[in-house]
């Protein structure tokens, strides 16, 4: 019974997937939109964002990129706590979310078509508390990366009408610490990694073809991820008997996702864009880890559904140059009385910037930066008592390569 409970102690506030671990695009185009322009995609990043849109997108084309993402959080004692020491916050811990895709477009009976392939990071992050933080019991430690392959394809059903989809695979692997009370060097640690196959469906439509207007949907299924490794714990010799170490079982699930989108060319240079994300959380009722000598716990989460409103702006400064903005509102969906400082969440406000700049018609330079600024939560009911600041920012840099094989030049 001993073993039990302080296998549920080192559990119970494991890391459940939902806002504060999502990634968002960050090929450094979409990430200086907000993440708004899935109805402007024009290169092989729509093999993810858009994939209908790759009928758009001709010859080879290459989306090569990478990122530095890095989440800040303060932590503040309730007034006349006697929890020691009152504040603290997270180490730096940046985290190297990639944004590699591939794609080639091609006449198909007539019809444009194309297919992509890469690789993203939609998920995942680091969180890193002291260890003898006052939350040590709850966390000290994690480290969640969520992968994304894709292989999907689009084909232009009418000049105005666009179709794509694909597979998905998504990857997670994690690690997570924690401390052991009342000891101050005892703690318990988890490693775990596991996939499962999904799916995305998109369309893209011209309403009037004289008109420079797109309307955009993609939908991306959940993955349903079974993630499998071991349990290890370091504890005095008075615990050593009851302790033990063992494989642990961990269901994870990476929401669905659906993305609606426009883009209206209001003149030759200025393209304006907007967006709408809704994240199915409610998946996240609870985590349940199971252990093979016994143990079975389950975490309590209680996530609501989250929504994104996006807008952008993309601006043809001259032939080489273009310059970009964009904002966005996020609503988490998360639960004050399940908040936990393994996932600093929370609703927020997110502004970016960025430019790219043509070297040649065939390749192009792309940098963004991204902001975001989490409201104040304070946690209620069973959470660990506290209120939390949070902010993350992203920076962002890239090529894109493209080719018209059949004509020599794009």
């Amino acid at each position: 019974m001993n073993k039990l409970i302080v296998l549920a102690a080192l559990l119970l506030p494991a890391v459940s997937l939902a806002n504060g671990y999502d990634v968002p695009n960050v090929a450094p185009r979409d990430l200086s939109m907000s993440g708004s322009a899935d109805a402007a995609q024009n290169d092989a990043g729509a093999a993810y964002g858009m994939p209908a849109a790759l009928a758009r997108v001709p010859g080879l084309n290459l989306s090569l990129n990478l990122s530095m993402l890095v989440l800040s959080s303060d932590w503040t004692a309730p007034a006349g706590s006697t929890l020691t020491p009152p504040t603290s916050s997270l180490d730096f811990a940046p985290v190297p979310p990639v944004s590699l895709f591939g794609s080639y477009g091609f006449d198909l009976g007539g019809h444009r078509a194309g297919v992509g392939f890469g690789l993203n990071n939609p998920g995942g992050g680091n969180v890193n508390w002291d260890p003898q933080w006052a939350g040590r019991g709850r966390i000290i430690q994690v480290d969640r990366k969520i992968y994304g392959l894709y292989l999907t394809g689009g084909y232009e059903v009418l000049p105005q009408l666009r179709l794509g989809g694909g597979l998905v695979y998504y990857y997670a692997t994690e690690y997570l610490k924690q401390g052991i009370q009342p000891f101050p060097d005892a703690f318990g640690e988890l490693a775990t990694a596991g996939g499962a196959v999904s799916f995305s469906l998109s369309a893209e439509v011209t309403p009037v073809i004289s008109v420079p207007l797109t309307l955009a949907v993609d939908y991306k299924y959940k993955g349903a991820m079974t993630l499998t490794g071991d349990g290890h714990f370091e504890v005095p010799p008075a615990l050593a008997s009851s302790v033990q170490d063992q494989g642990v079982t961990h269901e994870l699930t990476f929401p669905s996702v659906l993305n609606a989108a426009v883009a209206w060319q209001v003149s030759k240079p200025v393209l304006v864009t907007a967006g709408f994300t809704y994240t199915w959380y409610e998946v996240y009722v609870a985590d349940t880890f199971v252990g093979d000598k016994g143990a079975l716990i389950e975490v309590p989460r209680n996530y609501g559904n989250g929504q994104t409103y996006r807008l952008g702006v993309e601006w043809a400064a001259s032939e080489q140059l273009n310059l970009r903005a964009g904002l966005l509102r996020d609503l988490s969906g998360f639960d004050t009385g399940s908040y936990s400082p393994s996932l600093p969440d929370g609703n927020s406000w997110a502004g970016s910037l960025g430019a790219g700049y043509a070297f040649s018609p065939n390749l192009t330079a792309n940098a963004a930066f991204f902001y975001a600024v989490l409201d104040k939560v304070t946690a209620t009911g069973e959470a660990f008592p506290g209120s939390y600041q949070t902010t993350a920012w992203i920076l962002s840099a890239g090529i894109t390569y493209r080719r018209d094989l059949a004509g020599g030049g794009k």
